[in-house]
Order: structure tokens, then C-alpha cells, then sequence
């Protein structure tokens, strides 16, 4: 915690004059105060940030298991002949590559309808609709991740900010007391 207090007695031309107290210890000038302050700040915002990645990553893996569903359920719509020459729509030899598809979605909340999950056949047309509608979450989650993407960028630059302040003040008081030692030494 950083303090200020007024130095009894101690004022520059009617000006009082100020302490800090960082963390319960007297005596520290204003560029300690500001360089603690800009440390703290600093590590504030990598806390966040270390947050902030896990919810990028979970979006990114729930991304990547939404589109192996997609895949799945692509790849079976695929593998049916022409619906033009009247052949088969039916779906149901690739039942359980369909249902592990489902069950991904299902796993993120996301209700895709098949008719296979009453032991009927499944048709192209209900597995197409499934792939729109998760098409569609995808697309939602997509912006969101994007949108974290750019949180996070934003957090990166103010924590590296609020360093670059804090190690600026630093550098600015070592050169004072460099110059000072020096100014001492002639």
C-alpha cells in the first residue's frame, strides 16, 4: 500500500512537503512511490492477463472440437450419392461418427437434431440443418474469440506500458544519483 504523508515542519517556499509510505515504511520520496506504483500496476494487469489466455485457450479448444464435429457430419453429407438421380439419403451407416459429432456439440451446450438419436434413419437434409446450426455457434464463438483476442493484445500493451513507466522512473533516479555522486566527487 502506498501512503503520502505530510513532513511536519518540512515545506519549499510555503509548500508543505511530502512523504510516501510504501507498504508500512517511512521515507520513500515520490519517484519510489511512482516506480512502486507502476510495478504493482504491471502486476496487476499479468494476473489478468494470465485469466484472460485461459478463456482465449478454452475458446480455442472448444473451436477446434466444434470443428471436428463439423467435419464429422461434412464428411458424412459428403460421402452420399446425388440427390438429383433420386439415390439414397439416407445416413445411417455412418451413425456413429454422426452421434460422436452430436455429443461434441452437446458438450458446449449446443443441441444439434438427429434423428438417429431415436434409432431412425438419419436423412441428408437433417444432418445439413445440423451442420448450418453449428456452423452458426461456430461463427458466434469465432467473434467472441476474436474479440478476447483483442482484450488480450490490449491488456499486453498496458502491462508493458506500465513497466516501461516504472523502469523509466527508475532509470531516471539511478541517473540523478549518478549525477549527484558525481557532482559529490568534484
Amino acid at each position: 500500500m502506498i501512503e503520502t504523508r505530510v513532513i511536519d515542519g518540512a515545506d519549499v517556499y510555503g509548500v508543505p512537503q511530502n512523504e510516501y509510505v510504501l507498504d508500512g515504511k517511512a521515507g520513500h520520496d515520490y519517484t519510489d512511490a511512482l516506480a512502486a506504483a507502476a510495478f504493482r500496476q504491471s502486476t496487476a494487469v499479468e494476473a489478468d492477463l494470465t485469466a484472460m489466455g485461459a478463456v482465449v485457450r478454452a475458446r480455442q479448444t472448444k473451436l477446434n472440437e466444434l470443428d471436428v464435429a463439423m467435419c464429422t457430419i461434412a464428411y458424412a453429407i459428403g460421402t452420399l450419392p446425388d440427390p438429383n438421380h433420386g439415390d439414397s439419403s439416407d445416413l445411417s451407416d455412418k451413425i456413429d461418427a454422426l452421434m460422436d459429432a452430436r455429443d461434441l456439440a452437446r458438450k458446449y451446450g449446443i443441441s444439434i437434431s438427429l434423428a438417429g438419436d431415436s434409432g431412425n434413419q438419419i436423412k441428408r437434409q437433417e444432418a445439413q440443418t445440423a451442420s448450418a446450426n453449428l456452423q452458426h455457434e461456430m461463427d458466434l464463438e469465432s467473434n467472441a474469440l476474436q474479440q478476447d483476442n483483442v482484450s488480450l493484445q490490449n491488456m499486453i500493451s498496458k502491462r508493458d506500458s506500465t513497466y516501461q513507466t516504472a523502469m523509466s522512473v527508475v532509470k531516471k533516479s539511478l541517473n540523478v544519483g549518478k549525477t549527484l555522486v558525481k557532482a559529490l566527487g568534484n
